[in-house]
C-alpha cells in the first residue's frame, strides 16, 4: 500500500499506524532512475539514502574519503590542492573515476561508464517522438497507472477508457 504525505508531515507520522483496523508500519519512499548518480559512492542508479557502499568514496580520486576531504599529497601543490579539494591540481593528485579508472572525476559527462540518454528521457524527446506520443494519447485516452501492494509492477486499470469527446 501507498500512502502519499505532504513532506513536512511526513515526519509526524509515527513509525507506525492504525490503517484498517490493522497495525502499519511506514518507510520513506525514495524515488531514483538509471540516470541517479549516488552521492556517497558516485555509481548510478540509486540514491545515497539507498547506497549499499559502507564507506564513503572520492570523486576525485576514487579513495574511501568524501570529496571535502580530498586532498594532494604535494605540500607545494601549484594549485593549492593540499589545502581543498581541487582535481587534477598537479601531478602528485592525478584524477581517478570511481566508475571507469580513467583521468576524470565521477561527475564528468564524458564518462563510459555514464549512462546514455534514451529518447524516453523527458528532456531528451525530439519534437517528432512528442507528437507521436500526444497522437497516440488524443487516440486512445488518458491511462492511469496504480502501484500494486504486493510489489509486483504498475498495471492499468480493467476499467474501459473512453475517448475524450465522447459522452460520460
Amino acid at each position: 500500500m501507498v500512502v502519499t504525505v505532504a513532506p513536512p508531515d511526513a515526519f509526524t507520522i509515527l513509525p507506525s499506524v492504525n490503517l484498517f483496523s490493522r497495525n502499519r508500519r511506514f518507510e520513506q519512499m525514495f524515488s531514483s532512475s538509471k540516470n541517479s548518480q549516488c552521492k556517497k559512492c558516485w555509481k548510478f542508479g540509486h540514491i545515497p539514502n539507498r547506497c549499499p557502499s559502507t564507506l564513503p568514496v572520492c570523486p576525485f580520486c576514487s579513495l574511501a574519503h568524501t570529496k571535502a576531504e580530498h586532498r594532494c599529497p604535494n605540500p607545494s601543490c601549484p594549485k593549492g590542492g593540499n589545502l581543498q579539494p581541487v582535481l587534477a591540481c598537479c601531478p602528485s593528485s592525478v584524477a581517478c573515476c570511481p566508475n571507469c579508472q580513467e583521468e576524470h572525476s565521477a561527475r564528468s559527462r564524458d564518462c563510459p561508464s555514464r549512462p546514455k540518454a534514451t529518447p524516453d528521457t523527458p528532456k531528451m524527446r525530439s519534437r517528432q517522438t512528442q507528437d507521436s506520443m500526444n497522437l497516440a494519447e488524443d487516440q486512445a485516452g488518458p491511462s492511469t497507472v496504480v502501484p500494486s501492494a504486493s510489489g509486483a509492477p504498475p498495471h492499468t486499470p480493467s476499467a474501459p477508457v473512453l475517448p475524450r469527446d465522447a459522452p460520460p
